[in-house]
């Protein structure tokens, strides 16, 4: 846990009489005193000695201008020389303001980082690096980076900071992830293999038990890249024209849901193409499973030529799921995930479905919506059939019976950190219960 340094009380003496100074009162209820303090646009500015320094408004209390401060002892100082004092003195206090500064700006960041807002964060970490560049501020700085997917700037801070501390599997396992995500497995692997050497993490090991299959399944695979996409496939189990066709697709998908969602990524989709057996040794899915979406895309190739309906279904519907992780930072539930991916690649319920539903609701069998959390692929073909059925049907209800732009609107209130249950209330002005129940009595009409 990081200890917050004491908040320095200025040796103001030291530079200017010891007449009057300024105070400025933290909301934290500690005090600065300095030469002179101001506001400046959203930042509170002072002055110590013949430094200048900035920290955010929202920290201030208030500035008292004027205000008597007790002049500091001097006498030991008599005997030293006067420059030298000066030069390490004023030395100190900025090491100790900056520290503090520092300190300031990183709680700040902390509590932005809690509401997802990591753009927001990412100034005040800047800020404290900025102010006193230690492995703590680096470490927040990079891992921000990482979280907007700014995948340059997290390798650079993070190699900086093994720089420094060698040994440190933060940076070590933040480091194996962006390299898995950028299909760099060989150095995915290095990294997380040093990291459980020094110190055993069971998410890491489990990590890596996965990508030591997904590496021997296409370490000899050949790449194919576009503006968006990634395309990483068997040379000799799939046709080159057949991944050019793809990925042709794949970009107009990429407008037409980015439209859809209302966002925009810069960052290549990775999508991997495998021969059957091959996946299903790398992804370990039921035989059901016609894809995988790990924040990577993952297909079985079955012997197919060119790209027929059924291939741009399962496209389309895997693009949602990397869409609606991203716009959501991966806090959408299951159901919603799921109902979204199959409305965007054209399913609907039709009657026949919703009979059944229907009478599962009439002898109290249906499942509430809100249990539906944990991942289908656990389930048997026949029960994953009816949580899809259900996961279709709800998010269909949702937006053909309010208007479309509620749901990006709730979307976006699920990236900040937001219960699903309290984003759709948020939004739609309803508790979930309630329009979970408007949904039922719609199944019992239509």
């Amino acid at each position: 846990m990081r200890k917050t340094p004491t908040l320095l009380i200025l040796l103001c003496g030291l530079f200017v009489s010891a007449v009057d100074a300024d105070v400025i009162y933290l909301k934290s209820g500690r005090q600065i005193q300095c030469t002179s303090a101001w506001e400046e646009g959203k930042e509170i500015k002072y002055t110590i000695g013949t430094g200048r320094i900035g920290i955010p408004k929202s920290l201030v209390a208030k500035i008292v201008k004027g205000q008597s401060v007790e002049p500091p002892q001097t006498t030991a100082l008599a005997s030293m020389s006067k420059t030298d004092t000066v030069s390490d003195k004023q030395k100190e206090a900025d090491a100790k303001i900056n520290a503090e500064l520092a300190a300031i700006y990183t709680s700040s960041g902390e509590a932005l980082i809690q509401k997802k807002d990591f753009a927001g964060a990412l100034e005040y970490f800047q800020k404290a690096y900025r102010s006193h560049t230690t492995p703590e501020t680096t470490l927040h700085l990079a891992a921000t980076y990482f979280f907007l997917k700014d995948d340059w700037n997290a390798e650079l801070y993070f190699n900086e900071l093994l720089t420094a501390e060698p040994n440190n599997t933060e940076a070590l396992n933040y480091l194996g992830e962006i390299a898995w995500r950028g299909e760099n497995l060989s150095d995915a692997l290095n990294y997380w293999q040093k990291s459980v050497r020094i110190k055993p993490d069971p998410v890491i090991q489990e990590k890596l038990k996965r990508l030591e299959k997904e590496n021997s399944a296409s370490d000899s695979y050949e790449n194919s890249t576009s503006r968006h996409f990634l395309i990483r496939y068997d040379g000799g189990a799939v046709d080159a024209s057949l991944v050019h066709a793809i990925s042709d697709f794949l970009e107009d998908i990429y407008h037409k849901l980015a439209i859809q969602f209302d966002n925009y990524p810069n960052d290549p989709f990775v999508i991997v193409l495998y021969p059957q057996q091959q996946f299903f040794r790398a992804t370990e899915l039921p035989f059901w499973a016609g894809g995988a979406n790990d924040g990577k895309i993952k297909l079985p190739i079955k012997g197919i030529t060119q790209l027929n309906e059924e291939l741009k279904e399962v496209l389309t519907h895997e693009m949602a799921h990397s869409f609606v992780r991203l716009k959501t930072s991966n806090n959408c539930p299951v159901w919603l995930q799921e109902g979204l991916a199959q409305y965007t690649e054209g399913k609907r319920t039709g009657y026949d479905d919703q009979q059944t539903l229907v009478q599962l609701s009439s002898h109290d069998q249906l499942p509430p919506v809100q249990n539906l959390a944990g991942s289908f692929l656990s389930s048997d073909s026949r029960s994953a059939a009816l949580l899809y059925m259900i996961s279709l049907s709800f998010t269909q209800f949702l937006l053909e019976h309010f208007p479309g732009y509620q749901m990006n609107e709730t979307l976006d209130e699920m990236a900040k950190s937001a219960s699903y249950q309290g984003a759709f209330e948020h939004v739609y002005g309803e508790p979930f219960n309630q329009l979970e129940a408007e949904w039922k009595r719609a199944l019992q009409q239509e």
